[in-house]
């Protein structure tokens, strides 16, 4: 059962990675913005002069580019021109509506302003330039002249890299110059106020993301400007911004105290969680078995071939074991296994009069005679392995649900004889959850203590995170190494049934005076078909004996193992490939203001619309 539930994980792992390998072919063809570069020099009259330089990372063909320039709240866009930068070559392209290579397309609107590039490029980097005017982006207040513009919109698909914004005002020593910067809180932006420039500069902006640009500053800088409001506007834009850089000062320092105490957190539970493992290991301490010597056995266990599974798997036994037991049935006159004529060929099992009352009764045995198979003329039940394999029966009703509770069962006899150590299990439980908590609190604290801006916490937090690591795994390993499932009297038990399975499985051209007696193998050959060596001991007995002294000798197995053209076609062979495809078929059906930071938020700047991308 474990076997299948392994196959169905690795199939769906399988179709996963697929399905991630054709989604990146389908997304192959991408590209990044590598480097932004915009240079602004604001007019006396209120206008301003744009050039930006924005580069392309072409992953795959494309057949140019394109850039909305919002033009909205201000008063146009006018004299454009574009420019191709490669090798440090300049390349103008021609303006006109061939869609061409090494031309460009305009559209201008009320509100927007799109240039279309045509420029193709495959796998490569390319530099585009923009130069154009804005008009009207200052408004000269009584009190102030303001420039508020979303420079960078939300429009961008893609997110922008290395980014850097210059504004030149038309005059220098601005002693009243005000900046602020609204967008990601990574930014920084430089207010020089002799120079009478800002500069804006964050390394990356996610896509569909603003930068905007507020400057305050005296209205004799733009002295000529036509676009006047005549209020007074100063002391409610500085509250403004001085409420949005509350909020982004306080934003910062989550971002910088949430990692940190995060981090600070899965510590603490990491170490309360290690010292709760220690006291339980010191409560609870571990079983140490004496180990029985790894010697071949020939002696018959004292177990069935059921049992005896179990015992060496601690787990559910499996359809082999279920075969053997059939087998053993078979061979004490309790039902009769025989090949049946024509087609398809297959073996019929039937009860007989030596049934015991309790394995009539037995829930596995009443389905497969009394569901899936029929009677006799003589009115004895019966079934085919044709018959199990194609059985099709409803949920709760099917062989996989009536084969799960004889697992159970059997499982839950052989758990009850004791010789499992639950104590060593527990530990090992307990030393597990040591390991795989505290490694993923570990790694919590990793990532955590990542995200602190002080390099001195980033230190402090991996050391103290790496030292919970190790010390958990050590604990842990130590604490589980080399413990034995089995109590003492089990591995007793247990030990010899591992020498005989050990024997069956480098079993080859052995000695007859160990175990010449076919007699013996008789008894040997159900507890094969348990443990899956069925094929190989098989394989030994040919080359070991004669075809008429295992005739003879195995008169009763002879009919189910050997014949045939394969083992494939032995009853062992046949039933573990029936019985095995109708419960893995089934079992799916079962129930279950000055230099400093950018701020967030908008002071409502014009070009919010502004945006690009690729074609």
């Amino acid at each position: 059962m474990k076997q299948r539930h392994l196959e169905v994980l690795v199939a769906i792992v399988v179709s996963l990675i697929t399905m991630g390998i054709t989604t990146n072919q389908a997304h192959a063809r991408d590209y990044t913005i590598d480097r932004y570069r915009v240079n602004i020099n604001v007019q006396k009259d209120g206008n301003a002069e744009l050039t930006q330089k924005i580069t392309y990372d072409f992953n795959g063909d494309f057949n140019g580019v394109y850039y909305n320039q919002d033009t909205s709240g201000i008063d146009g866009l006018k004299s454009p021109s574009v420019a191709v930068i490669q090798n440090g070559q300049t390349t103008a392209l021609t303006h006109n509506n061939s869609a061409q290579p090494n031309t460009y397309q305009t559209t201008d609107t009320s509100s927007n302003y799109r240039f279309k590039v045509f420029y193709p490029a495959s796998n490569q980097k390319v530099t585009f330039q923009y130069r154009y005017q804005l008009d009207g982006v200052i408004t000269n207040y009584i009190d102030t002249a303001q420039l508020n513009w979303k420079i960078i919109g939300s429009k961008w698909d893609v997110a922008l890299n290395n980014v850097k914004i210059k504004i030149a005002l038309p005059a220098k020593n601005i002693s009243q110059l005000q900046a602020w910067t609204h967008g990601p809180l990574s930014g920084h932006t430089n207010v020089n106020k002799q120079a009478g420039t800002v500069t804006m500069t964050v390394n990356h902006v996610a896509a569909n993301t603003f930068v905007e640009s507020h400057l305050l500053f005296p209205t004799r800088v733009t002295s000529a400007n036509t676009k006047t409001n005549n209020t007074r506007h100063l002391k409610k834009a500085q509250q403004q911004e001085a409420t949005l850089a509350k909020q982004a000062n306080q934003k910062r320092f989550w971002a910088k105290a949430i990692p940190l105490i995060l981090g600070i957190l899965v510590l603490v539970l990491g170490v309360a969680h290690y010292l709760y493992q220690l006291s339980w290991f010191r409560k609870n301490p571990a079983q140490h078995i004496i180990d029985q010597p790894e010697v071949h056995n020939y002696e018959i266990p004292p177990y069935d071939a059921v049992t005896s599974q179990v015992l060496l798997s601690r787990d559910d036994p499996t359809d082999k074991a279920f075969s053997a037991w059939l087998m053993e049935l078979a061979a004490a006159g309790e039902i009769t296994i025989e090949q049946t004529d024509g087609q398809p060929q297959t073996y019929r099992l039937t009860e007989t009069a030596k049934l015991t009352p309790a394995h009539h009764a037995n829930d596995m045995l009443r389905f497969i005679f009394d569901q899936v198979g029929d009677a006799d003329n003589n009115g004895n039940r019966t079934v085919t392995l044709d018959q199990i394999n194609h059985y099709e029966g409803p949920n709760g009703n099917n062989l996989y649900d009536h084969f799960s509770t004889w697992q159970s069962d059997i499982y839950r006899g052989v758990s009850g004889m004791e010789l499992f150590n639950l104590a060593n299990q527990n530990v090992k439980t307990h030393a597990w959850l040591l390991i795989f908590i505290n490694g993923a609190l570990a790694l919590g604290g990793f990532l955590a203590f990542g995200f602190v801006a002080s390099s001195l916490w980033l230190a402090i937090g991996w050391l103290l995170s790496a030292i919970l690591l190790i010390l958990s795994l050590f604990t842990g390993i130590r604490r589980m190494w080399r413990l034995s499932p089995y109590t003492q009297e089990g591995e007793d038990i247990v030990a010899p049934i591992q020498g005989f399975k050990d024997m069956l499985n480098d079993i080859g051209h052995f000695d007859r005076s160990q175990v010449g007696d076919l007699i013996l193998w008789e008894q040997i050959l159900p507890y094969a078909v348990a443990f899956g060596l069925a094929k190989k001991v098989v394989k030994a007995l040919q080359a070991n004996f004669t075809d008429a002294e295992l005739q003879t000798g195995l008169a009763f197995y002879y009919p189910l193992f050997f014949y045939g053209v394969g083992f494939n076609d032995s009853f062992a062979g046949q039933f573990n490939n029936d019985f095995s495809t109708n419960v893995g078929r089934t079992e799916g059906s079962s129930t279950t203001g000055g230099s400093g930071g950018f701020s967030g938020g908008s002071s409502g700047g014009f070009g919010g619309g502004s945006g690009g991308g690729a074609f």
